[in-house]
């Protein structure tokens, strides 16, 4: 396979990536519906000999993640009962108190994990909104310092960096430009010092 053909193929699995996850983000709960309907399918399709409730941890983990943690919680619990329910499908001899701490045992594992992923996406969003990084080259002028932005005007330095980050500027002179534009004030300054 040529170069030109494996770059094409990674940019359609980005393409894809992209849009899957635009579609994740703007459709949390259909997400949540289709991924939980796939694998409460999967699960009751294997039968009860073959059992599948870590990927109970996917519908859940999309709800936690995206700040439905009330909707994780309330999935973490009625997955496992489901798998409960099947049981009684599938005529299972298996007794009900089997079934039931085996529900619990889950149901415990999936709240525990939805909590931990509720946290961890409450941080990565605040670490997202408090870290904003220029990242790349930056087109600027090299004679007066301006930065291109993206409608192709320039801008200040100060004004470009202040609506791309979070940072802030504070002004004042360096000791050699002080030399070169104000030389009486520094002047002035020395001789106030000798005295």
């Amino acid at each position: 396979m040529d170069e030109q053909q494996q770059n094409d193929g990674q940019d359609r699995i980005r393409t894809l990536y992209h849009q899957v996850q635009c579609f994740y983000e703007s459709h949390t709960i259909l997400s949540f519906l289709l991924v939980a309907f796939a694998t409460l399918a999967l699960d009751y399709a294997t039968g009860k000999n073959i059992q599948f409730p870590i990927f109970y941890a996917l519908p859940v983990g999309i709800l936690a993640w995206n700040s439905y943690s009330k909707g994780a919680y309330i999935a973490a619990i009625f997955l496992p009962l489901i798998r409960v329910w099947f049981n009684f499908v599938w005529n299972d001899n298996e007794s009900i108190t089997h079934a039931l701490v085996n529900a619990l045992i889950n149901m415990a594992a999936l709240v525990l994990y939805s909590y931990l992923f509720c946290i961890l996406s409450e941080q990565a969003k605040m670490l997202a909104k408090r870290v904003r990084v220029l990242e790349g080259i930056l087109p600027t002028c090299d004679i007066c310092k301006k930065i291109r932005n993206e409608q192709g005007e320039y801008e200040p330095a100060e004004k470009y960096i202040s609506e791309h980050t979070e940072a802030q500027f504070s002004h004042g002179i360096c000791p050699e430009c002080a030399k070169e534009f104000y030389p009486q004030y520094i002047r002035q300054k020395m001789k106030a010092k000798t005295l």
